[in-house]
């Protein structure tokens, strides 16, 4: 243990020495390290507090779309419902339609079908007529001899004298 008061005396130097150090870099130092320090602890006190109102926001924000999200639900049925609503009364609408539709086609189809019928009855009535005078006239040409025929003349023209 040589060098006992030595190491003791290096020891007490380095002391010195360091604190003349910090005391050298507290009277040069200090006032610009305490100014950048509390400009340090300033900003990031800001910036903390900017982050705090940040995060107050986004849960405000959140917890409406939360309430946003649990309407969607009744918001997707009702409209779901409301569209059934509207294609069933597009379909009563549609049927409707369709009905009234098929009962003019009904009616036109009956009148159609009466004047074809009163057509056919007409050209029905018409060929029977057309026959029976045509059997008529083969039956009294048959029938009238020229003694027959002269005489009837001559009725007429007695009927015609006597009028005037």
């Amino acid at each position: 243990m040589s060098g006992g008061p030595e190491s003791i005396w290096s020891w007490v130097f380095k002391f010195v020495n360091f604190f003349v150090l910090v005391g050298l870099l507290v009277k040069f130092a200090g006032k610009p390290l305490k100014d950048y320090l509390l400009t340090r602890h300033q900003t990031i006190k800001d910036k903390l507090e900017e982050a705090e109102k940040t995060y107050k926001e986004a849960e405000a924000l959140k917890a409406e779309y939360e309430k946003k999200i649990a309407k969607l639900d009744e918001e997707i049925v009702a409209f779901k419902n409301k569209v059934m609503a509207e294609a069933e009364k597009e379909k009563k609408k549609i049927l409707d339609d369709a009905a009234e539709f098929a009962s003019k086609i009904k009616l036109q189809a009956k009148l159609t079908y009466e004047q074809e019928a009163r057509d056919v009855m007409g050209k029905i009535k018409e060929e029977i007529a057309k026959k029976t005078i045509e059997n008529a006239e083969k039956i009294v040409l048959d029938r009238i001899t020229k003694k027959d025929h002269d005489r009837m003349v001559g009725e007429f023209i007695e009927k015609l004298r006597s009028m005037n």
